[in-house]
């Protein structure tokens, strides 16, 4: 009969649960569990470093009553302290006991595992001593060695938490040491013999629920229960998650070797993709998979995980669970026959099967295990042949001058015609180079992305669309980089090139710099040359600038390398229209003193700035110069943006917002790199009235970018360019963004890599943003709950923009019966908030960070207070809208509906 114990709702709430015992720790998707169970021996110490920073509890897998016969401990094992075998993990049972047993588990493990950091444990294989002894004597004996184990634990090690799987039989002695309980298979179990996951036995489970209701409600035991079930097997998942809740007990249900990230109270919402590339990361930004589908896929909420495979094999875990999907973009392997990535189809397969989409693009690979993913027909050669076109899906955002394209139309076709989103006919013959299937999809070239002359790229789709579909993406809050408490980001950034140069007046651009910034008094970060500053009056005009309040500096290197490939021995770019760099007699560029080399001067010229470096020239920063900005902490910015030839703008030709590295995520430039800059001003002055015109065309539609002026500081020298730059302020100005310095664009730009959503059993959305504070959904979709969490919301089109509070928060929908409370919430501000706080009576109080000027937008039936003081506001509308000087900005506001 199932029980279900009395626990308090309260105990429960503190101790979510998730067990992963693969490598690659996905740090900041477990970050959602307040206890981690993990096998040390398969994280690396940076891993464990970041585990152990976490606010979860860390647990490290000890085997407290067995030894595998392949365990690497095999060979520091005494036999003697054995007592027999257990024959399903062909492991040594040990005694218990055995003080050299008991010596050897504290010396080898716990002290070593203490001094690892780890201040918590997870006792496993805890009553394997049941498998060989009989009742009695013998038994009694065993039992009374392993509550000894235990009680020595807890002395030598003060303060450790520990957790037993199973020990039933001893918690009338041992529940004093223990912290926790966990049971194995109560709904689900696994035979490790056959690797089958299969329901267990009626009176086995009867007897098992007993045991544990025994020991949380008798012994004041927190019980969690782990069941296994098949990867990807939500239903069964969530169904035995919900259940064992259902008694009282915390769930965990994975697969049998506890790879997959399953299903307990809360399961993960993934928002990464694995995305497949030839190559080595270091020319990850001249790859078709980087310069073109990056930038959709992070306007759809997802960070990418590059993986090259000419490199590495894939991971062995299940990538169901912790990824949303993958993307393959490989180069034509065809055109030597060769089926070098047989075994990508080969172990893709198997996340295909579990219902994980796999997306190619550009071209398929051949051979039997690729074929049979996809499930495809043809040979893959390229037709000579004249097409004409069928029928394409209305969902693939054709356009309608798109060309049709005959020649090097791969032979291929699927099966299901349903499937074909492009069909095009030769007469005989019809070929399907867009589909979307069962498996995810594939869009192949020449019919993907087409290239000018000019060296112009457009899409043949429509890649958000087409993403949307081929990854099955559910609807889930996204986090958006764009947008903060209603209002459009906004950056301004001088680069500090030629700082000190004259025009034909003899004022220096540093001089006119000045002036200009008097004029403009959103924040505006400021690049600096380090070699430029080469005299103590330089330095005091340096110092003058970062004394405004509006200013922050950041280092642009110290000489300004223009092509960040010569530190690999590679030629230089001679083509490149801007080569700017500072000459120095004696001095070759060094890569630490280009970057972290920079901060003792970044801190002596304004020690208020936080670091910060902006990368120069062509932006492509090497191996190892970005492992220099990140083993010194240092943020760092610059590259990409928008790689433009001639005519419109194109957003196939939008670099992503990010460049994640295993040696730290470079933020790329929005809009305008130093290329593209030299392109615009250098040539002519007037063709950088452009930007506004890219600024505005990227706010249409869809949000895909925030608004971006980047300059340097030589433009000034130019006879007409403070004008132009006033006018591009201005406009800017007008569009009421929300400004912000560099870093903290940088900051929010970064944490879109970090971000993390799970949903709990209620349908509550689970939010780690870090430093984010919006995320995105379809207006249709809910109506956010404002709380300690929420602080309000705002529409745009058909996407509805919520503002979180803080890093990690909790978006509930608005119940019915708060439809008819008053509408308590921000509707839109200037500055980032810094703080909300949700008082008792109803009301809520505010800090705002300053950032000068300060405008304020909330619903109408509400009124502000500054200070306990009432604001006057203007109506617009169904709003009101307050305007607060600089002065009283960083004041205590009070919001009351």
């Amino acid at each position: 009969m199932l029980m279900t114990p009395v626990v308090s709702a309260d105990v429960l709430e503190q101790r979510d649960i998730a067990f992963y015992y693969g490598s690659r720790p996905p740090v900041e998707d477990l970050r959602h569990f307040d206890q981690i169970v993990i096998q040390p021996s398969q994280v690396l110490p940076h891993e464990r470093k970041a585990l152990l920073k976490l606010d979860s509890l860390i647990f490290a897998y000890v085997s407290f009553g067995e030894i595998a016969r392949n365990s690497e401990d095999m060979e520091r094992i005494n036999t003697e302290w054995s007592i027999g075998v257990n024959p399903a993990w062909n492991s040594l049972v040990m005694d218990m006991t055995d003080p050299g047993w008991h010596e050897y588990l504290l010396e080898q493990h716990f002290d070593r595992l203490w001094r690892d950091g780890y201040r918590a444990f997870f006792l496993d294989t805890v009553d394997s001593y049941l498998i060989v002894t009989a009742e009695g004597k013998q038994r009694d004996e065993q039992e009374k060695g392993l509550v000894a184990l235990l009680a020595e634990i807890k002395r030598r090690f003060p303060g450790c938490k520990l957790i037993l799987n199973r020990g039933f039989e001893v918690l009338d002695r041992a529940s004093q040491y223990t912290d926790g309980m966990v049971a194995e298979s109560l709904f689900h179990g696994f035979d490790p013999v056959t690797g089958k996951h299969a329901p267990t036995r009626e009176e086995n489970r009867e007897w098992l629920l007993n045991q544990l209701t025994r020991a949380q409600n008798e012994f004041n035991v927190p019980v969690t229960v782990l069941d296994y079930v098949e990867p990807g097997n939500w239903v069964e998942a969530e169904k035995t998650a919900q259940k064992i809740a259902k008694l009282g007990f915390m769930p965990w249900v994975a697969n049998g070797d506890l790879t997959w990230l399953g299903h307990g109270r809360i399961r993960l919402a993934p928002r990464r993709l694995l995305a497949i590339a030839n190559g080595t990361a270091a020319e990850q930004m001249d790859q078709e998979l980087f310069k073109h589908a990056a930038m959709p896929l992070e306007y759809l909420g997802l960070a990418l995980d590059y993986w090259y495979i000419d490199h590495s094999p894939l991971p062995i875990e299940p990538l169901v669970g912790r990824y949303a999907g993958v993307i393959v973009w490989l180069g034509d392997e065809n055109e030597n026959g060769t089926s070098r990535y047989e075994n990508i189809c080969a172990r893709l397969q198997t996340e295909v099967d579990v219902g994980l989409p796999v997306v190619f693009m550009g071209y398929l690979p051949s051979g039997v295990a690729c074929r049979n993913l996809i499930d495809y027909q043809g040979s893959l050669q390229p037709t000579t042949s004249m097409l004409e076109l069928r029928s394409a899906n209305d969902r693939l955002g054709r356009p309608a001058t798109a060309p049709i394209v005959g020649s090097g139309t791969p032979d291929v076709r699927v099966r299901d015609r349903n499937e074909a989103w492009l069909t095009l006919s030769d007469g005989d013959n019809v070929f399907h180079p867009v589909a979307v299937g069962a498996w995810g999809a594939y869009a192949l070239h020449p019919h993907l992305i087409n290239e000018s002359a000019s060296g112009r790229h457009e899409w043949l789709l429509d890649p958000f669309s087409f993403f949307q579909a081929a990854f099955r993406l559910p609807v889930q809050p996204v986090f958006d980089i764009t947008t903060e408490n209603g209002r459009r980001l906004g950056i301004i950034e001088v680069r500090g090139d030629r700082l000190f140069a004259k025009d034909e007046h003899g004022v220096e651009a540093i001089d006119r710099l000045r002036v200009w910034m008097e004029k403009n008094p959103a924040p505006v970060t400021l690049g600096v040359i380090e070699a430029e500053v080469n005299s103590e009056d330089r330095r005091a005009k340096v110092r003058r600038l970062a004394d405004m309040p509006q200013v922050r500096l950041a280092s642009h290197t110290y000489s300004h390398p223009f092509y960040w490939g010569v530190f690999e021995g590679k030629t230089d770019a001679d083509q490149q229209p801007y080569r700017y760099s500072v000459f120095m007699e004696g001095y070759a560029a060094e890569m630490t003193r280009e970057t972290a080399g920079t901060i003792p001067f970044l801190q002596s010229m304004a020690p208020r700035s936080p670091l910060l470096l902006i990368w120069s020239g062509d932006g492509k920063p090497v191996p190892a110069a970005l492992a220099a900005a990140f083993k010194a902490a240092l943020p760092n910015y610059g590259g990409g943006g928008l790689h433009w030839q001639s005519g419109s703008l194109s957003i196939a030709d939008l670099s992503p917002a990010l460049r994640p590295t295993e040696w730290g995520t470079q933020v790329l430039t929005p809009l305008t790199g130093e290329p593209l800059f030299a392109q615009l001003w250098y040539g002519e002055a007037l063709n950088f009235s452009m930007v506004s015109d890219w600024n505005r065309q990227l706010d249409t539609g869809r949000r895909l970018r925030i608004s971006s002026l980047s300059i340097h500081a030589d433009a000034l020298l130019h006879a007409r360019g403070a004008e132009l730059l006033d006018q591009l302020a201005d406009e800017q100005r007008k569009e009421n963004v929300l400004g912000l310095w560099l870093d903290e664009y940088v900051q929010r730009a970064q944490a879109f890599q970090t971000a993390s959503i799970a949903r709990d059993l209620d349908g509550n959305w689970l939010l780690f943003g870090d430093a984010l504070r919006t995320v995105r959904l379809p207006v249709a979709e809910m109506t956010p709950a404002i709380s300690a969490d929420v602080v309000g919301y705002s529409d745009r089109n058909a996407d509805r923009y919520v503002y979180l509070a803080r890093n990690h928060a909790v978006l509930k929908h608005k119940r019915e019966i708060e439809e008819t409370s008053p509408a308590l919430r921000l509707i839109d501000a200037s500055a980032p908030l810094k703080s909300w706080h949700l008082n008792d009576d109803g009301s809520a109080t505010l800090l705002f960070e300053p950032h000068g000027d300060l405008t304020l937008e909330v619903p109408k039936s509400c009124s502000l207070n500054l200070d306990s003081g009432a604001l006057a506001p203007r109506t617009e509308g169904s709003r009101f809208v307050y305007a607060i000087p600089a002065n009283s900005a960083s004041g205590e506001f009070r919001l009351e509906c």
